[in-house]
């Protein structure tokens, strides 16, 4: 009679404990220096632009998973990014969210959100949030 007991929780022991890996989401799209053209929105609009703020900021993200900033040719910031799924509030779909660290030095630019390629040269990341903000970038190289 103990048998089927310690079957059952040996069975139970080993589902439990699979595999939390997750399947790695492709940056492929984002790899690449991409020099910030613009932040705005938010519930009380406002738009910040390298004209409006003197700043020149690029965002360099790697095949790694690694990223820097750099604001007028200094590097000031640099770790590692982590790239998931969110379902977006714009579109209703799983999009892919990036998320820059927490204890990241606030730059101008959106530091977690749906991130997106267009034209192979142009990215947005937007916080998704519906008072949310957006900023843009143009890839460089």
């Amino acid at each position: 009679m103990n048998k089927p007991i310690y079957l059952f929780v040996l069975t139970l022991g080993i589902i439990s404990c699979s595999s939390d890996d997750e399947t790695e989401i492709s940056n492929s799209d984002l790899v690449g220096i991409w020099n910030w053209t613009g932040t705005s929105g938010g519930l009380i609009y406002f738009e910040e632009t390298p004209e409006t703020t003197g700043k020149t900021i690029h965002l360099t993200l790697k095949d790694n998973y690694s990223f820097s900033i750099s604001e007028n040719g200094n590097e000031i910031s640099s770790r590692t990014y982590e790239l998931t799924l969110k379902k977006s509030i714009y579109s209703g779909k799983m999009e892919k969210f990036i998320q820059f660290p927490e204890n990241q030095q606030y730059t101008g630019i959106v530091n977690r959100g749906i991130i997106k390629t267009y034209e192979t040269n142009k990215l947005d990341i937007s916080d998704n949030n519906y008072d949310g903000i957006g900023s843009g970038f143009v890839k460089i190289e």
